[in-house]
């Protein structure tokens, strides 16, 4: 008998019920660092995590010891007599979304296959400039999930991960200049080289530097910087803190909250994106969950806990691994494109800025959507024209004003990590800078 359906077995013994979530995973990756090899890295881990119902509580633990599972069980039924009220069932197998989540080539990708990559993306870049430093990482994941509960649920599913990072610096006299690019997937990705090319010309543009001159101007943000924005609402769905009251939108299904051309959504069903899955990880089928259409909210996101507080169903968003109970959270975030390509946003403004790297988190109230971060990449807009990188300066704003402001969103989307999004031109944010 398997760890896992002995650790059941030991449970229902004195469990109402119970649940066990087995994991097990390999991960290898290339690392360069100054343009040469630094190291090839590979670990794996292995572990359990038990949810038990007793008398109505929730008591949870988790181990990466297999050795001592009555121990392990133990502790489970220690920590239900302080736990939770429960305000949930567990499910039963009633049928799991079709997604793929697992890519061969993945499991079978060689290192030296990574090794070659990276001395390319080095190689394409000392070609460009001798005194660039790079740093290049590949990396890929194998990872097997079982979850078993005493309602008959035993579900096993194998998947992958695949990414690649890549950085670019050069040190000069009035500072360090860094451009950064990566992209992540449950299949093996391509597109190394096309990002170095594109930090290489951000690297150009680079080259002059400029100042801004304080005020409010139109602003775009690229695709890769919109999650510092998105997070806003992101939280904002976020059940457990609808549930805790502290989200700005509750109470506000079914109103106008954002500009009308803005279509967002939760999508755990997309072949091969990294936050893509059949089942959540309490077994609840995955689902696309529209969160905002044509601007109104339409949807929080739920695990089985906070439904059941809720008094709504879950919405197949409980997000966990097997050392942790679930929680309610995103996976892929969608953002329907617009009608404007990126170009032509910078044809359209006179003077603004465009944003493509912050520094952090900046100085934020996240949930009350203001942000004031520095520019880590950004370039002045002239004449329709990038002129130069700007120094010194800073964004700020309010999401909920600036998404009910915007002049168009990008016709094409990108993926950066789970996020599938176009880049955004804003009608006026404030500009902070030290004039020029």
């Amino acid at each position: 008998m398997k760890i896992e359906e002995q650790v059941l077995e030991m449970a229902k013994r004195k469990a109402d019920s119970a649940e066990v979530m087995y994991e097990e995973g390999e991960t290898k990756s290339v690392h360069f660092e100054n343009n040469k090899l630094k190291y090839i890295h590979s670990s794996s881990v292995r572990g359990i995590g038990l949810r038990v119902i007793k008398r109505g509580r929730i008591g949870f633990s988790s181990t990466t010891d297999l050795r001592n599972p009555e121990k392990f069980v133990d502790m489970a039924f220690q920590s239900a007599k302080f736990g939770q009220e429960v305000r949930f069932e567990f499910p039963s197998r009633d049928g799991f979304s079709e997604v793929k989540i697992f890519d061969k080539a993945v499991a079978d990708y060689p290192t030296e296959n990574a090794i070659s990559a990276g001395k390319e993306a080095v190689e394409k870049s000392l070609a460009d400039c001798p005194d660039y430093l790079c740093v290049v990482a590949v990396g890929r994941t194998v990872w097997t999930r079982r979850l078993l509960n005493t309602h008959g649920l035993d579900v096993s599913k194998a998947s992958t991960t695949f990414g690649n990072g890549y950085e670019v610096m050069l040190i000069k006299d009035k500072g360090l200049v860094a451009i950064s690019e990566g992209e992540s997937s449950r299949k093996v990705t391509t597109g190394l080289l096309e990002r170095v090319e594109r930090s290489l010309e951000k690297m150009h543009l680079s080259e002059k530097e400029v100042r801004v001159t304080p005020g409010n101007y139109p602003v775009i943000f690229t695709a890769k910087t919109m999650q510092l924005l998105l997070s806003t609402f992101e939280m904002g769905c976020n059940g457990k803190l609808v549930q805790k009251g502290i989200s700005p939108l509750v109470g506000k299904l079914g109103e106008k909250i954002l500009d009308e051309r803005i279509t967002i959504y939760d999508d755990a069903t997309v072949d091969f994106a990294i936050g893509s899955y059949p089942m959540d990880g309490e077994g609840v089928r995955s689902q696309r969950t529209p969160l905002f259409e044509k601007g109104v909210l339409k949807n929080y996101l739920f695990d089985l806990q906070t439904a059941g507080v809720m008094s709504v169903k879950s919405t197949g968003s409980g997000n966990r691994s097997f050392a942790s109970q679930p929680a309610p959270g995103c996976t892929n975030v969608i953002v329907e494109t617009g009608d404007m390509k990126l170009e032509d946003m910078i044809k359209d403004i006179r003077y603004g800025v465009l944003v493509d790297q912050v520094l952090g988190g900046g100085q934020s109230n996240t949930l009350a959507g203001e942000f004031s971060v520095n520019l880590d990449l950004g370039f002045l807009i002239e004449n329709g024209k990038l002129v130069g990188r700007v120094k010194d300066c800073m964004i700020a704003g309010n999401v909920f004003d600036a998404f009910n402001n915007i002049v168009a969103i990008g016709s094409e989307a990108e993926w950066y990590g789970a996020d599938y999004v176009p880049p955004f031109y804003f009608e006026s944010l404030a500009v902070v800078g030290q004039g020029g």
